[in-house]
């Protein structure tokens, strides 16, 4: 235990001494890390350097530069080398600094080898540990801690990340997008003729609903549904499945009452050849018109909760199903909004269990490669760590807040393996 860290710790014991007693108990022998030296030093953990080695107050006032000029509190997820702070306490009409480290254990090693005695006896800095769902108004996020964070953050570092990736997916979602409005267009005749999904009748009248998606542990789900397939319709939950999932179960001989479908480049070709006509489709204004025409049973239609569809359903009012970039989005909530109150989860994984990242199709077909999954990771229902990607990681955070909200709904997986997901609650299938 080096002189700098007791030193940096007693200011933290006099003023945080849970977090004091915290950290004490954080090892820092799990890192890899060594000093770095450009114009100036910096310290490298895990191949990942904590600052600039050529600016490094330079860089820290970019970081600060995003602040609202006007803002007089500022929360700042991450220390890195401790720059960021240092400048933070030279602005006056900040009136509180508040500081989340995303791994005390990296904090703990910033603290043995760096002084930060100046911040740290600050009157106005709070060293705190942050809710995992709510960001702050006005705050700064230092990169190198996102991809450092420890596990107790990882709900918080994934909301950060889509923060910062906010403005660029936004523009996949454009209310002007010419190609969005052709495909419109295309299916207008479709969304004339079809009714809006709310007018799905239900012959299930235990409330219970089996949401189907595409991961890898569907394939040890069959069995179960299959048995809650031979079940009298009055006694089993309602299956509902994602568009990428129906080959895996017709393959398996599982017939769901309903299919979603949503993105734009599902085609025939991610669909059996025989369409069941004893399946219901719901669909959307962006799915591809062929798969609309082709599908032999009921066809029913919906918008999504964006503005892109805010036109449409005012000139053509539909059901609105929430979604956030996965097709188990809409899936879920069109089976909360048709009344079901409990929701049983199988192949909802957001990750790469049992080092796959989908049932039935085989390694990228469907877009993501176990190949390339060694960089993000996600917490599973055993408290381990998963491979994943970082589309994956924002479905699954955005479902949390969802579950969140229906506060009223029952939320059910039968297998840890897999993303954990909070709000879910872990239970043996009822068949």
């Amino acid at each position: 235990m080096s002189e700098l860290f007791l030193s940096n710790l007693n200011i933290i014991k006099q003023r945080w001494p849970k977090l004091a007693t915290q950290l004490d108990q954080n090892s820092i022998e799990n890192f890899s890390a060594s000093l770095v030296t450009g114009n100036t030093q910096t310290i490298s953990v895990n191949g990942i350097q904590l600052s600039s080695r050529h600016n490094r107050m330079a860089e820290a006032q970019l970081y600060i530069d995003q602040l609202d000029t006007n803002c007089n509190t500022v929360t700042l997820y991450g220390v890195g080398m401790g720059d960021v702070p240092s400048l933070l306490i030279d602005i006056n009409n900040l009136e509180s600094i508040d500081i989340a480290p995303l791994n005390l254990s990296l904090f703990a090693l910033l603290l043995t080898y760096t002084d930060q005695s100046e911040w740290l006896a600050d009157s106005r800095v709070n060293l705190f540990i942050p809710p995992q769902y709510q960001l702050a108004e006005n705050y700064i996020a230092i990169t190198p801690d996102l991809a450092l964070a420890d596990e107790a953050s990882s709900v918080l570092r994934d909301f950060l990340v889509l923060e910062n990736n906010r403005e660029f997916a936004n523009i996949q979602h454009q209310v002007n997008d010419a190609e969005m409005i052709a495909r419109h267009t295309q299916n207008m005749i479709a969304l004339q003729r079809d009714p809006s999904a709310e007018q799905i009748v239900i012959a299930h009248y235990q409330k219970a609903a089996s949401i189907i998606a595409t991961g890898p542990t569907l394939e040890s789900q069959y069995k179960i549904l299959k048995k809650q397939r031979e079940l009298p319709n009055k006694i089993r939950p309602l299956m509902i499945a994602v568009d990428t999932a129906l080959m895996a179960l017709e393959n398996e001989g599982i017939i769901p009452d309903i299919v979603v479908t949503i993105d734009k480049n599902i085609t025939l070709k991610h669909l059996p050849e025989n369409l069941s006509e004893k399946i219901s489709l719901v669909y959307f204004p962006n799915t591809d018109p062929i798969v609309i025409n082709q599908w032999g049973g009921k066809k029913y239609n919906a918008y999504t909760n964006r503005a892109t569809f805010d036109d449409l359903h005012s000139r053509m009012p539909k059901i609105r199903l929430y979604t956030n970039g996965s097709v188990i989005h809409p899936a879920i909530d069109l089976a909360v909004q048709l009344g079901l109150t409990e929701i049983n989860l199988y192949g909802c994984d957001f990750s790469y269990p049992h080092n796959k990242t989908h049932a039935f199709w085989k390694d990228g077909e469907l877009g993501p490669s176990i190949n390339y999954s060694n960089k993000h990771w996600v917490l599973d229902g055993n408290g381990n760590k998963v491979a994943t990607d970082l589309n994956f990681r924002a479905y699954l955070r955005y479902l949390e807040l969802y579950i969140k909200s229906k506060p009223q709904v029952q939320f059910y997986k039968s297998t840890k393996d897999g993303a954990k997901i909070n709000g879910v609650a872990y239970r043996e299938s009822v068949i």
